[in-house]
């Protein structure tokens, strides 16, 4: 009897960034920390299991704690012509630190002509707060750089992001305001969106953040609102209409959890109420394409399970050719809704980010008078 690898397959999607993906286009990766501390947030969403910061982004840290000025200026010239955007908020971020640490910055310019290039570069305040809060946490990842300080200060930066409506700034406070809090925060008697349930060890500021994050839009927040409700079952209603929002927002995820707790397979993890064949096989068709995997072999054998019972995984029949078939044209119709929605998201970011790219270039001129 063959395996139904597709919902051990994904199952692991829950767990591990580390299979292919459609095109860069879906976030692939919670982001959420460990248990074990904060080292493993992901700031920025993933949408690459290969997704990585610059190698310029840690010459930067190697002048900022090693280098000469010669060799530091050196690096932000060679960058700056390059156009290279991680790099730029590295020497920002570090340029933060050293001046917090009263240290002349290494990179020809105070923290201040730094900022105020990230908004222009990028003709965006929060978009600029939210980089450099997402290069301090990045900087607070390498040895021989003060973690805590750094930490503190991406919280900072991030929190300004966020009061200027940042959506993936407050999904991040959610997780850095238990350590870091606003000691003058209170929980507002109307926030105007629903407030999620108490959850681990979830601060009423971080329960905040990430109910802000969920009610203006970011897919990570909405898939951690969909397992909190799911944890519950007279919510498990609303677990699934967040992750049914969470995957149509971009969150490859939030599909792979449908699939699973939507499947009769899972007995012990299944939503009881809602778990029926036709509604598992659906949304692991759409977690199958949200993470490349298009070839539908897996999906037919598991369907093919589904339609003759009398097996290990399925001993009665619980799909017929007709919902099969419906299934199939179905998902592939909300996949392509789902791309196309994200693609518009991608082409805007990329239109701002490749004109970002070439104005970092005419920093040069400006840090040389700033160096003299």
């Amino acid at each position: 009897m063959p395996h139904l690898r597709l919902f051990f397959f994904a199952l692991c999607l829950c767990l591990v960034p580390c299979l292919p993906h459609a095109e860069d286009l879906f976030i692939v990766y919670s982001g959420t920390p460990s248990a074990n501390g904060l080292d493993n947030l992901e700031i920025i969403p993933v949408t690459s299991s290969g997704q990585d910061m610059s190698p310029t982004y840690s010459r930067a840290v190697y002048y900022h704690l090693h280098g000469t000025a010669k060799g530091a200026a050196d690096m932000r010239d060679e960058t700056l012509r390059n156009g290279d955007i991680d790099a730029f908020f590295a020497m920002a971020a570090l340029s933060k630190l050293a001046e917090a640490e009263k240290r002349r910055p290494k990179f020809g310019a105070p923290a201040a002509f730094w900022e105020d290039w990230a908004v222009r570069i990028l003709e965006d305040e929060k978009e600029a707060w939210f980089r450099i809060g997402a290069a301090l946490f990045e900087c607070s990842k390498e040895e021989g750089l003060p973690k805590t300080k750094l930490q503190q200060m991406a919280t900072d930066a991030l929190r300004k992001a966020a009061r200027l409506g940042h959506v993936e700034a407050m999904f991040a406070l959610a997780f850095l305001a238990p350590a870091y809090p606003d000691k003058s925060f209170q929980m507002p008697k109307d926030p105007g969106f629903t407030i999620i349930p108490p959850y681990g060890e979830a601060s009423p500021e971080a329960r905040y953040w990430i109910s802000a994050a969920a009610a203006h839009g970011s897919a990570r927040a909405n898939y951690v609102f969909g397992l909190v409700y799911g944890k519950k079952p007279e919510t498990e209603q609303q677990a699934i209409e967040m992750l049914v929002k969470s995957m149509r927002l971009g969150m490859a995820p939030a599909a792979s959890e449908l699939a699973v707790r939507l499947t009769p397979l899972h007995k012990d993890y299944a939503f009881p109420r809602h778990a029926n064949c036709r509604s598992g096989l659906y949304y692991g068709i759409i977690a199958a394409k949200m993470f490349g995997l298009h070839d539908p072999i897996e999906y037919e054998r598991l369907a093919e399970n589904m339609m003759q019972g009398n097996n290990e995984h399925f001993p009665e029949a619980c799909l017929t050719r007709k919902e099969y078939e419906d299934a199939i044209r179905k998902a592939e119709k909300e996949f392509k809704s789902i791309e196309a929605d994200m693609r518009v998201q991608d082409d805007a970011r990329s239109r701002q980010y490749s004109g970002a790219k070439h104005k970092v270039r005419d920093v040069e001129s400006y840090v040389y008078r700033q160096a003299r």
